[in-house]
């Protein structure tokens, strides 16, 4: 069973380093292979140092797809913001990730800092949990889902390039 699950793996990442196109690897990444971000979707201090949890952000494709140029993925990344098809991506212990959302925690790690930690978002940083339905991850949705404030998050995103 394991040599079976060896192999999967190793064809799957064939698979993936053959790819050349962004949308490509991504398209693979977030629909195809999923997985879990295990409250791993924030960046923090200490995200960078450690690696031992088998977790979306923390696996070799992620990794690959992180190298491409910074400009154009986050170009790529901003033009997913408004897509609410759901992703094979959980958000523990939540719900499944739309492709809107995944765009915006890839660019979290692509630029080392949060939606909630630009000031314009800043309200929601220390926010208290109350349910499941009002928690960071329905914030960011119901954010996504509004035309100004996704346009808002994309220009704050853009402005990390300078």
């Amino acid at each position: 069973m394991k040599t079976e699950i060896a192999q999967i793996q190793k064809t799957e990442l064939k698979k993936i380093t053959q790819t050349d196109s962004i949308s490509e690897l991504w398209n693979i990444l977030v629909f195809e292979k999923g997985g879990c971000l295990g409250g791993e979707q924030y960046v923090n201090e200490t995200e960078f140092k450690r690696e031992e949890k088998p977790l979306v952000f923390s696996e070799t494709e992620w990794k690959k797809f992180s190298d491409n140029d910074k400009r154009k993925l986050t170009e790529f990344l901003i033009n997913k913001l408004s897509d609410t098809t759901r992703t094979k991506v959980h958000t523990c212990p939540f719900f499944g990730a739309t492709n809107g959302e995944m765009a915006v925690y890839s660019l979290q790690h692509l630029h080392k800092k949060n939606w909630f930690d630009f000031s314009e978002f800043k309200e929601y940083k220390d926010k208290e949990y109350k349910s499941a339905t009002e928690q960071p991850q329905m914030w960011l949705q119901n954010i996504l889902n509004k035309e100004i404030d996704r346009k808002k998050l994309a220009e704050l995103f853009k402005k990390e390039l300078k």
